[in-house]
């Protein structure tokens, strides 16, 4: 593990990258399965939603996919905040939202309004996908995938029919994104039935070792210099 997480620019590490995304999958299942079909992350399917509730006159369901189209979009500005004011360590401010938001929601009953649960999540997980965006200096995301599928086709591609070598990493990297996003999702199916509200704990431990185990090593590499 050292090895994977020994690079110049450790919040780039591959293993950050694929556990994280991890957790996106893990957390929009939860809240597609859980919180009235409404996801947290994938914006694009959010609007598709928001449009098919206003052709159908569902005004909680404009609720539930604006709300968190709009907590989504304060998440991301937030982190320019904590950027531009936290030295050295803003990323792991970062996180800390999704781990507080996640607690607080497994611990809900089913019936809580998914207008407040789901804009949190979505809140938590900009935050995460915005501090954590690049795997090896390649450019990721962590809480959905279809960017992700696309580069990762258009490498092997390059790979493959024109012999660009240097494109044999990328394509790795962002296929090993894709399962680690998809591993998530079906995950988290399996374990709701089980689980219920409290699956999203299972995120927010994993999330939370990833969030210690980078504030450490941002630590130790900061005290060797």
């Amino acid at each position: 593990m050292h090895n994977i997480l020994d690079q110049r620019n450790l919040a780039e590490a591959r293993l950050f990258a694929i556990v994280l995304t991890f957790c996106g999958g893990f957390i929009d299942a939860f809240t597609y399965i859980q919180c009235n079909h409404t996801l947290a992350a994938a914006q694009t399917g959010n609007i598709v939603f928001l449009s098919a509730a206003l052709a159908n006159h569902n005004f909680l369901g404009v609720v539930d996919r604006l709300a968190s189209l709009i907590a989504y979009i304060i998440g991301l500005a937030i982190v320019s905040i904590f950027h531009a004011h936290i030295d050295h360590y803003w990323r792991v401010f970062c996180l800390i939202p999704i781990l507080v938001i996640g607690m607080i929601v497994g611990g809900l009953p089913a019936s809580f309004p998914t207008y407040i649960s789901v804009p949190a999540i979505s809140f938590g997980l900009a935050m995460q996908n915005a501090a954590f965006a690049k795997i090896e200096g390649l450019d990721y995301s962590s809480v959905f995938t279809s960017g992700n599928i696309k580069k990762s086709v258009v490498a092997w591609s390059e790979y493959y029919f024109h012999h660009d070598q240097s494109q044999r990493r990328a394509a790795i990297d962002y296929s090993m994104i894709v399962a680690g996003f998809t591993l998530g999702a079906v995950v988290s199916a399996q374990l709701q039935p089980i689980m219920k509200m409290r699956t999203i704990w299972i995120a927010v431990l994993v999330i939370l070792i990833v969030n210690v185990t980078y504030y450490i090593q941002k630590w130790s590499h900061e005290g060797q210099n």
